[in-house]
């Protein structure tokens, strides 16, 4: 069980990663109530840095879920076992 968390927690963490480096933008478009455009472009490190909170954010989430996941499988298995036992 402890390998498959490893695992989820690692892949996880990667995976997103490389998509928010990939699909995030630095760049905001704001207007202003006069119809006027400017850009707001988030420095490097800030943007590294919310990049990897996000990751870090998501990896949690997932092995939270993939725990879950396994301690339900178990306790099924274990109930389908000990019904099998009784019969």
């Amino acid at each position: 069980m402890e390998k498959i968390l490893v695992k989820t927690g690692i892949y996880s963490f990667i995976s997103s990663f490389f998509l928010f480096v990939a699909f995030l933008k630095r760049e905001k478009l704001t207007t202003d109530v006069e119809g006027m455009s400017s850009y707001e472009i988030t420095p490097f490190p800030q943007y590294f840095f919310q990049i990897f909170r996000y990751s870090v954010i998501i990896s949690i989430i997932a092995v939270v879920v993939a725990f879950l996941y396994v301690f339900y499988l178990k306790n099924e298995i274990s109930d389908k076992d000990s019904a099998d036992s009784e019969i």
